[in-house]
């Protein structure tokens, strides 16, 4: 297997990337009133801080790296702000490597990081990774780099954010104690070892702030194939990586944080809704693959009265556990996927392989010319190990959590303590307003190829929805940026 790919698309996907674009729409320049110069209103941008995990770092295509930093929504936003605080600065704790550091670990067999992934096609001679591949894949064009200390001058940041942050992570001290302990991405840029994200954010004496919070806190639950537990209590120092977080918890994490950033006499802020993370497609991309082109796609696969026998037969050895699998004659068999209640097979609208799937041991038959073999036989002769699944139980929990977080979002912005202080920029809506051809990866889609983090084009859209909640709770009129000045995803490289 080749576990270094993220996944693949699809051979259908190649000729799509060729054959169309989506142009999005460009926005006025300023909707309250294009004929007015900006105003602040009744906030002070003076001195603009922002809080949050990997999308307000500007972690995209599976790596923090310099481009990516540099097109974070928070940027955008500072930039506008200039407009009305004197071209106040904005400074990120960047990573100045092109290629970056994710989290994907090593190149196999070697001890250089994983950086940035890209699409490359899948073709033997320039491409022998992608020898066991369907199709066009994202995949790390050169090799990341090692992160290293921030070593300018941390006193002056105005962006504390590190990709993995949790609700709860920013009030915790020593969060960037080193490498090993703690979180490396705010380790890189912490004022000392036992400081918290938050403190260092206060210490910033911050006259306006972003706060967004709580993707992280389901994220790695969702991407695992709900590997941890989806209610591990409400000690979040018994957390594993995995495991969601307590809805109590995030709303203790999130009273506690907004009360400390706005206890200022004048200072204040917005704070995000979470976005549904199922329809991400990271969660979408293998499905279609496999299930879009009717009687030619993959799936559903055909066997026949034999073959659907044998295998009927040697699935009841197994019990109990496999009463629900029942392969039948004919082009109408779905994968076999391991859930906690036992094996049954796949619904491709309620079940989805994630991107980390290794295509190279599903189903069965040819992988592509470059590779002429056969694959593993997961689904078939092997049920789908339930960390590459995100089932439809695991998938409601996760949009269950995420409601809860939203709801507690909302409440908090409208308490009468925070009155006039705090605006809601609303993510959740705004992605639930994207079309497929934008909640993509494919060129016109605002999400760079890791399937989950948004590209420069939907960091400039996201910016432009804090711009317009801002604008309305504080009657500014910071004006929204042309998003068609920002790039989407590279397209593939021979």
């Amino acid at each position: 297997m080749k576990n270094l790919k993220i996944s693949c698309l699809s051979l259908f996907l190649v000729s799509f990337l060729f054959s169309c674009s989506y142009t999005p729409p460009e926005p006025a320049d300023d909707p309250t009133n294009p004929r007015t110069a900006p105003v602040a209103g009744t906030a002070d941008f003076s001195k603009y801080v922002a809080v949050g995990n990997s999308i307000t770092a500007g972690f995209m295509d599976n790596a923090l790296y310099e481009e990516g930093q540099q097109n974070a929504y928070p940027v955008i936003l500072a930039e506008r702000m200039k407009l009305v605080n004197g071209g106040a600065a904005f400074n990120m704790p960047v990573f100045a490597s092109p290629t970056g550091a994710g989290f994907s670990g090593f190149v196999p067999g070697t001890t250089t990081p994983v950086g940035r992934f890209r699409f490359v096609l899948p073709t033997c001679a320039s491409n022998p990774l992608a020898t066991n591949t369907l199709g066009l894949t994202p995949a790390p064009i050169v090799p990341g780099d090692n992160l290293a200390p921030y070593d300018a001058d941390r006193a002056a940041l105005n962006n504390f954010s590190a990709p993995g942050t949790r609700s709860f992570h920013v009030l915790v001290n020593g969060y960037g104690a080193s490498p090993q302990q703690g979180n490396p991405f705010y380790w890189r840029f912490a004022s000392a070892p036992a400081a918290s994200v938050l403190g260092d954010a206060l210490a910033a004496q911050p006259t306006f702030f972003s706060y967004w919070l709580g993707l992280s806190d389901v994220l790695f639950y969702a991407i695992s194939g709900g590997s941890g537990n989806a209610n591990p209590g409400t000690n979040p120092a018994t957390y594993t990586a995995n495991d969601m977080t307590d809805p109590a918890v995030f709303e203790a994490a999130l009273s506690a944080s907004l009360n400390a950033l706005l206890s200022g006499v004048n200072t204040k802020g917005v704070v995000a809704t979470v976005p549904d993370l199922t329809k991400a497609p990271f969660f979408r991309v293998i499905n279609d693959a496999l299930t879009t082109g009717g009687a030619n796609s993959p799936l559903p696969f055909a066997l026949s009265e034999e073959q659907a026998a044998a295998l009927n037969a040697g699935y009841a050895q197994l019990g109990p556990a496999a009463a629900a699998v029942n392969f039948r004659a004919g082009k109408v068999n779905y994968p076999v996927i391991t859930t906690a209640t036992g094996l049954r097979h796949m619904d491709p609208g309620r079940d989805f392989l994630v991107l980390t799937t290794p295509q190279d041991s599903l189903l069965a038959g040819s992988i592509s010319a470059c590779n002429p073999g056969q694959r593993a036989g997961w689904g078939i002769t092997k049920p789908i190990d339930s960390r590459y699944v995100l089932d439809e139980t695991e998938g409601n929990m996760v949009k269950a959590r995420i409601e809860a977080f939203n709801t507690a979002i909302r409440a908090a912005a409208n308490a009468g303590n925070y009155a006039g202080r705090l605006a809601v920029a609303d993510i959740y809506q705004l992605y639930e307003g994207l079309d497929n051809s934008r909640n993509s990866i494919a060129p016109g889609g605002y999400i760079s190829v890791d399937g989950i983090h948004p590209n420069p084009m939907g960091q400039a859209l996201i910016a432009n929805e804090f711009i317009e909640a801002i604008n309305a709770e504080f009657g500014s009129t910071l004006p929204p940026v042309n998003i068609r000045n920002y790039r989407q995803n590279i397209l593939p490289e021979s």
